[in-house]
């Protein structure tokens, strides 16, 4: 993982590919954004734990433990699109849905949160489509 502390004071953190890392909570305690791959869903945990990648829950767990206060989630797998950004109980970070060459300013993550709902049910109905 990558954490980068701007001029600005806001603190980023990125995860690569990766299964979740205490390591990277404790480097990356109050983030601003976590920018976290979820690649499978949370149904299929064996396959992430196999592949050495995380689900959506793990990586919305992550954030919620470091204390991030957005979390954006990537690098979804192209076989199993389905995404459900929910966060569980007690969570304490916004999810964000993000996809291949995003852009968005650290003003405009409160709107990007609040549209996942949304994101979320036009996925889940594309889903249920095919």
């Amino acid at each position: 993982g990558l954490v980068l502390d701007l001029a600005s004071g806001e603190r980023i953190v990125y995860s690569g590919d990766t299964r979740p890392c205490d390591e990277l909570v404790d480097a990356g305690k109050g983030a601003d954004l976590l920018i976290h791959e979820a690649t499978f869903e949370e149904e299929k945990k064996d396959e992430a734990v196999g592949k050495k990648h995380s689900t959506t829950a793990e990586a919305i767990s992550i954030g919620s433990r470091m204390g991030a206060k957005f979390t954006a989630l990537t690098h979804f797998s192209q076989r199993y699109p389905k995404v459900s950004p929910k966060s569980g109980a007690g969570e304490e970070t916004r999810v964000i849905v993000a996809s291949d060459l995003m852009t968005i300013f650290s003003s405009d993550l409160d709107a990007a949160s609040a549209a996942t709902p949304e994101i979320a049910a036009v996925l889940a109905e594309f889903e249920a489509d095919k």
